[in-house]
Formats: structure tokens, sequence, C-alpha cells
């Protein structure tokens, strides 16, 4: 999912640099280029552990410099979507907390810190509300203007993330807007200009943006059935960044495209072992079942049910995550009490599909379609969104619609869990 590169990355949004402009105006369709900015936390696994040193070691010579104690608070948010430890947020609080004790006024890299934070969480109000204050002090801080992009699009306010990409790629032109642009625009179904933004983003940026660009570039490309394309962009990524994890996860989407489900498991294995996200472990689990393999889909739904818990006891809220993994695997009850209390928190187009089909699941299908309807308001290239939609509409008897919805969900992205393809399909299959 595109999401959990912009989002849950919150430590990329400091790292990644280059000089992307994508905006001169109020209006972001008119792209030119612009200056770089500095590269604060690095975005590999091997660099963020000595990065992570390095501040450590400047801490206990200058306790007092505030700044490192923000930067390694972030550095550990990074570290905790790395390594799937929710530990390392509490580090994070602490870092934060010390940073504030140092310097208690403007001080905006603390603040940042306490953003990305916030968001690492899924609590994008309290993120925003960081990032804003931030910028008050320092309006060209560009981790509070890149967090403050995706606060806003998480909470499902859209027009104001394009107006915060246009003030974003003024004042900070860079590889970390580049993708934001791209995110906004493919959210939107505009693939081939999400695209282009990404390649003459992946042109200009150093090997770490390189790697990060061309991953999303590939999942893209994957979305468009050009799979030949998308495996040289993720080839490109590797040799930018070896063990790169987001182009593994792409990796194994695209194995799946093609029908090269075994290697997909492999993948998706070696995937799990290094960050095992719910999400994740979930696909592999789905993969798993398609292919009959049942016990060992039923051990990593064990797995999923055991991280969210280790999540929630961390701070990190997955009402959403658990929403969909409840309403497919476990208890659709707890799948409307989790998408509820998610919904009454944002209103995004994400949290309206999981609303949507857990009230799908409790057999509530008139109210489903409502929300169905508001999730794909975008039209946007999510599978899952436009197979809920049909599947909904085929339960209410309106079979023309399912048949058109359940047709584009299986037709936009082929590296969709292929048990969830198998599900539209028998839908489908009973229709016609």
């Amino acid at each position: 999912m595109r999401r959990t590169l912009i989002v849950i990355g919150v430590g990329l949004v400091l790292a990644v640099s280059g000089g992307i402009g994508f905006a001169t105006s109020s209006d972001p369709s008119s792209p030119t280029p612009s200056a770089a900015v500095p590269r604060v936390v690095p975005d590999s696994g091997q660099d963020l552990e000595a990065s992570i040193a390095a501040l450590q070691n400047t801490l206990r010579r200058l306790p007092g410099d505030y700044v490192s104690w923000a930067n390694l608070s972030v550095a550990y948010v990074e570290q905790a979507r790395l390594t799937g430890n929710a530990t390392y947020y509490e580090k994070a609080d602490e870092a934060a907390a010390r940073s504030f004790d140092v310097e208690p006024d403007d001080n905006f890299p603390a603040l940042t810190a306490r953003a990305a934070i916030s968001a690492a969480r899924h609590d994008f109000s309290d993120a925003l509300a960081s990032a804003d204050e931030a910028l008050a002090i320092n309006p060209r801080d560009l981790g509070a203007l890149a967090i403050r992009v995706d606060a806003l699009n998480e909470l499902g306010r859209y027009d104001e993330q394009l107006k915060a990409l246009a003030v974003a790629d003024r004042r900070q032109p860079s590889t970390a807007i580049a993708a934001r642009y791209s995110y906004a625009y493919e959210l939107r179904g505009d693939l081939d200009r999400a695209a282009d933004i990404l390649r003459r983003a992946a042109a200009n940026g150093s090997q770490n943006d390189k790697a990060y660009t061309l991953t999303l570039l590939a999942d893209i490309q994957r979305k468009q059935g050009r799979f030949g394309a998308a495996a040289r962009q993720l080839a490109v990524a590797q040799r930018a960044v070896p063990d790169y994890l987001p182009a593994i996860v792409s990796s194994a989407r695209l194995q799946v495209a093609e029908g090269d489900l075994e290697q997909a498991v492999a993948t998706w294995q070696d995937v799990v072992t290094r960050q095992p996200l719910p999400e994740y472990v979930t696909e592999l689990g789905e993969l798993l079942q398609h292919l009959g393999r049942s016990d060992e889909a039923d051990a990593q739904f064990a797995v999923v049910r055991t991280t969210i818990q280790l999540l929630e006891a961390s701070g990190v809220r997955t009402d959403l995550e658990t929403a969909l993994f409840e309403a497919d695997h476990g208890s659709p009850e707890r799948a409307l009490e989790q998408a509820r209390a998610e919904w009454a928190q944002r209103t995004s187009v994400h949290v309206a599909d999981a609303l949507a089909w857990a009230l799908h699941r409790n057999g509530r299908d008139r109210e489903a379609l409502t929300i169905a309807r508001r999730a794909t308001s975008l039209d946007s290239p999510e599978a899952r969104f436009w197979i809920h939609r049909g599947t909904i509409e085929a339960a209410l008897g309106m079979t023309d619609e399912a048949r058109t919805h359940l047709r584009r969900g299986l037709a936009t992205d082929p590296g969709l869990s292929p048990w969830q393809r198998d599900a539209a399909r028998a839908t489908l299959t009973e229709l016609e």
C-alpha cells in the first residue's frame, strides 16, 4: 500500500533531499526546478544505526544540545518503522521530552519530532497540530511541512492537502515533497502524472532518494500492468540501496502480479522477518491461504493479532488495520467497532473503505453503500475499494453496478492479494 511509504515512514520526511520544485505559485500544476535541502536523518537501516550512535555520543558530551535530542527522537521513530519494534516510540517520546526540557520555548525541532511520533502512531490530528506549531516558528522546516501534508491526507482533508503541498514546494522543494505530489495525483487516479513526477525526482536525487522514488514508480507501473518496467525500476532501486525493504515489498507484489506465487511467499517471508507490520503479515497469510496452506496462514494471522496488541500497548492507533483484518479474518463485530472508532477520528477514503466493508460484513449493506461511495469518490486506483463497493452492490441486487465495479477492482492492481481476488471473482461469477 502506497500509504505505508508515505505515512509510516515518517523518519524519511526528514531524510530525503533533492532539487525538485513542483510549484511556483499556489497552483501545483506548474513544475519548475529549484534548490536542494539538507539531509538530517538517513533512511537506510545501517546508516540509521550509525546516526543514532553518533547522536547518543554527542548527547553524552553535550546533554544540553536540544536539536540533537530532537533528531534522536526522529531517528527512534524511524528505527521503530524499520524494525517493527514499537518500544522505540517510547524512546522517541523520552528524547523529545528531553529536548523540550532543555529548550521549552520556540523549539521547532522538538515540535517536528512530536509531529513525527504522532503521525507514526496514527494520531493525525495531533500530528497536524504539532506540525503547525513548528511551522509558526520556522515556516521552512521540511519535516513539519511534509508531515502536515500527510496529516491532512490521512484526515481526509484533500483540498487542504493540495494547498499544503503548494506551500511546501515553494518553501522547501525536495524529493520528500515530490513524492507527496505524486501520491496526491495517484490518489486521484492520475497515474501518468504521478509517475512523471517520480521519474524527474529520481533523476535529481541522491542514491537513497533514487531507491525511494523508483520503488514508488514501480508500484505505479505494476498497477498499469507494466511489469517489465516495474522490475527494471526495482533493480535500479536495489542497486542504489542494497536490501532496501520497500523495494523488497514492491518485489513481492510484483511477483504476485506475474503469477510467481511460490517466489512471492519466500519474498514476503523475508519482508515480515525484517518488518512484521500487520498489513505485510496479512498479505503473506492471505497468499498462503490462497495456496491452500491453511495452517501456515493461520500462524501468520496469529502474528498479526500479537503485533496489533504490541503496537496498541505502545500507543499506536491500529483501528484501521484491525478493522480490515477482523472483517476478513476475525470478528465482524469487532471490525465495525474499530472502523467506527477510526471514522470518528478521520474521514479519509481508506477509513471509508474499512467502515463500508465492516458494515457489509455485519449485514448492513444500505449503510455500507453510502460509505463505499465515499471511499471511491476520488477515483483512486485502489483495487480493494472497487471490489468492496462491487461486493456491497451485489448484496443489494445492483447487478450492473456490481459487475462494473468488481471488474474495475480486478483490473486495477494485479498485485492485489490472490485471496482477495478469489473472493471478488467468485462474486462476479455468481452475478454472471
